[in-house]
């Protein structure tokens, strides 16, 4: 049977454009291979859980492995995500924030990077995947734009050179129910990642670019790997693929991530390029886990912070560490502070973010330092 008559999806705008044979062909592929192992996956994630809430077995240090054993490294680290710098978030389905992310500040410079995101500020439609689709490659190719009719205001992409891309798709604990392959929800990361790959990343591999990609919500070594199958097999479905940089970071948003940071990296292969250091999404994590036992109560989350929590700090810590021991990229948490039109919100904002930038730095140098001294 034509894969093109067992996949069916919603009528949203945009939709049947990207949907073509070719795609649904390369889609319901995927669908078949992963979709039971992500269902495993979850399971596992399950079980985790329900040790920790109903058994007080939380996530622990696994045993010694070939990851974490032998002075291995990951693939050296292509030059964009090894510069310093600020790289800056937002969703890329929606075009007017997607197109002031990759355009100068009000101070005339780019960020370095842009997290084109379709996961924690994407809507979770299918319409906003869609367009989130249609944006990316419209911005690699520097023809994106938008007109918004309202205020009367036209959005281009004004010369220069563009921040580099890290694209953020929605993560293996969510599902696609206006998407289908025999009736069946597509898995929403397998989504997004084709969508991405076959789109945005045959342009970006034509121009020699990088494929950059974040991954979400990991919580074991095993998701990492199904990832590097995942993009293993879209090589040797996508020729275009072939010979173009794919790489991976992961957002250390996770309790059980923290505990396979260094085993993440070793079961991407040849896609690792690095750590994230997450905040607001692993404490909320770290909560899901805590959560029945009673020697854990926490204060207000906005008092648990990295300058002033230690166990927050040295998980951290150990990120860098990690990173600097295998030859990876250690990245730094997002700043969630939003441009204000109150000058001295955004006086405080701006001293906020700054310190929280220096406290990194301080950390970062120091564990350098004791990397160093200790080979």
């Amino acid at each position: 049977m034509p894969a093109s008559s067992r996949v069916t999806f919603e009528p949203v705008e945009g939709a049947a454009e990207l949907f073509d044979p070719a795609f649904t062909d390369y889609l319901a592929t995927l669908h078949d291979r992963f979709d039971a192992r992500v269902a495993r996956l979850r399971a596992r994630r399950a079980e985790m859980l329900a040790d920790a809430l109903q058994h007080g077995k939380p996530p622990a240090t696994p045993a010694p492995s070939e990851a974490t054993r032998g002075d291995w490294k990951v693939p050296p680290v292509p030059a964009d995500l090894r510069k310093p710098g600020i790289e800056i978030s937002g969703p890329c389905s929606i075009t007017s924030m997607f197109i002031n992310a990759l355009n100068p500040g009000p101070e005339g410079e780019r960020a370095e990077g842009d997290l084109d995101d379709d996961e924690d500020s994407g809507g979770h439609r299918l319409v906003d995947t869609v367009r989130a689709a249609h944006n990316r490659l419209a911005a690699v190719n520097r023809e994106l734009q938008f007109t918004d009719t309202e205020r009367k205001r036209e959005y281009k992409i004004a010369p220069g050179e563009l921040p580099f891309f890290m694209h953020r798709e929605r993560g293996l604990h969510l599902d696609e129910s206006d998407m289908r392959v025999d009736g069946r929800p597509v898995n929403a990361a397998i989504l997004g990642t084709a969508l991405t790959l076959f789109y945005a990343g045959r342009a970006q591999a034509g121009r020699g670019q990088g494929i950059y990609f974040y991954l979400p919500k990991l919580e074991s070594a095993d998701e990492a790997a199904f990832y590097r199958e995942l993009f293993d097999a879209s090589r040797e479905r996508l020729p275009f693929l072939g010979a173009a940089t794919i790489r991976a970071v992961v957002l250390v948003e996770s309790l059980p991530c923290v505990y396979e940071m260094e085993e993440m990296l070793w079961a991407l292969g040849p896609y690792a390029a690095g750590l994230n250091a997450a905040r607001w999404d692993l404490k909320a994590s770290i909560f899901e886990y805590v959560m029945t036992d009673p020697k854990s109560v926490w204060p207000d989350r906005f008092g648990v912070d990295i300058k002033t929590t230690p166990f927050i700090a040295n998980i951290f810590r150990r990120l860098v560490a990690i990173c600097l021991k295998r030859g990876a990229v250690p990245i730094g948490g997002m700043a969630t502070a939003l441009p204000n039109p109150d000058p001295e919100v955004n006086r405080v904002a701006g001293e906020s973010i700054r310190k929280d930038k220096e406290w990194r730095r301080r950390r970062a140098s120091s564990a350098a330092g004791s990397r160093t001294s200790s080979t």
